[in-house]
C-alpha cells in the first residue's frame, strides 16, 4: 500500500502554464484521509513552493532545492548546506562561464553577484539580493543555480563537469543547471523523508520529468516518468504517466487511491 507520494513541480505536477489542476485539492484531501503523505520535491526554493500551495501548506512536506532543504508543518527536517571552502570552488568556475547568470540560494535569501540577475529575478517573482562577493556573506548556501538560454546551457554544461567529482551538477530545466553538495539529490531527499516517517521503498510513489529527477527514480518502486520527460529519465522509471498537460500525476494518483480503497474492503 502506498504511504508516500512525491512529485516534482515544473514539467510534472504543474502544466505548461505553471498552474496546478484544481482537482489536486480534492485528491490531497483524500490522501490525507488515507494517511498518505504528499511531498512537493523541486529545484525551487521553499518560498516558491509554499506560494504554489499557499492555502494547504500544512498538509504537504516541502523538499526544496532538490531535496536539500526539507520542511513539514513549519519544522525543518533536513538542511544540506554547501561548505564555505567548497562554495569558493563553485564560485570560481561559475564566474568564468556564467558571470551574470548565477544565483546563490540560501534558506531565506537568494543572492547574486550580478545586478543583471537581480533585475531578471523581478520578472521571475524572486527577491534577489545583490552582493559583490558571495564569499563575504554570513548566510549558508544550499544550492547554486546558473541560468541562460537553452543553447548557452547546453554549450556550458560540459564546462561545469569539472565540478562533478565534488558536487551534484544537474540540468534542472531548459534554462538552468543546479549545483548542490555531492549526493545532494532528490533521491537522498526522498530517503530522508522515508526514514523520518518509517516508509519503505515499495510504499513510495515518485513523479519526475527532468535530469534532476533521474536519481529519484531509484528511490521508489512506483517510479513514474512523465510522457513529456527526458528519455534518460524514462529509461530509469518503472512506469510512464500522462504528460503534465494531460494531468498525468493526478490521473496516476487516482488509480492508486482506488487500489487503496479496494484493499480496505
Amino acid at each position: 500500500m502506498i504511504k508516500l507520494i512525491a512529485s516534482d513541480m515544473d514539467g510534472t505536477l504543474l502544466n505548461s502554464k505553471k498552474k496546478i489542476n484544481k482537482e489536486f485539492y480534492t485528491i490531497l484531501k483524500q490522501l490525507k484521509e488515507d494517511n498518505i503523505i504528499f511531498t512537493a520535491i523541486s529545484g525551487r526554493d521553499i518560498f516558491s513552493l509554499k506560494k504554489v500551495f499557499k492555502d494547504i501548506d500544512e498538509d504537504i512536506v516541502f523538499a526544496a532545492n532538490n531535496g536539500n532543504y526539507i520542511e513539514y508543518k513549519g519544522k525543518v527536517i533536513f538542511e544540506n548546506y554547501i561548505q564555505k571552502d567548497k562554495l569558493k570552488k563553485i564560485a570560481i568556475v561559475v564566474r568564468k562561464f556564467f558571470k551574470h547568470n548565477t544565483l546563490y540560494c540560501g534558506k531565506d535569501i537568494i543572492y547574486s553577484e550580478s545586478k543583471v540577475a537581480k533585475f531578471i529575478g523581478i520578472l521571475w517573482g524572486l527577491n534577489i539580493k545583490y552582493t559583490k562577493d558571495i564569499m563575504k556573506i554570513k548566510d549558508n548556501i544550499i544550492k547554486v543555480t546558473v541560468f541562460g538560454r537553452p543553447s548557452a546551457i547546453n554549450k556550458n554544461w560540459k564546462k561545469l563537469k569539472i565540478l562533478n567529482n565534488e558536487f551534484m551538477v544537474t540540468i534542472s530545466g531548459r534554462f538552468s543547471i543546479d549545483i548542490c553538495r555531492y549526493t545532494g539529490d532528490k533521491k537522498n531527499g526522498i530517503e530522508i523523508i522515508q526514514n523520518k516517517f518509517n516508509i519503505k521503498y515499495d510504499e513510495t510513489m515518485v513523479f519526475g520529468d527532468n535530469m534532476n529527477d533521474l536519481e529519484m527514480m531509484a528511490s521508489a518502486y512506483y517510479s513514474f516518468a512523465m510522457e513529456n520527460a527526458k528519455d534518460k529519465v524514462k529509461s530509469k522509471a518503472r512506469f510512464i504517466a500522462k504528460s503534465n498537460d494531460d494531468n498525468g500525476v493526478i490521473e496516476a494518483i487516482k488509480e492508486v487511491i482506488l487500489v487503496n480503497e479496494k484493499a480496505k474492503l
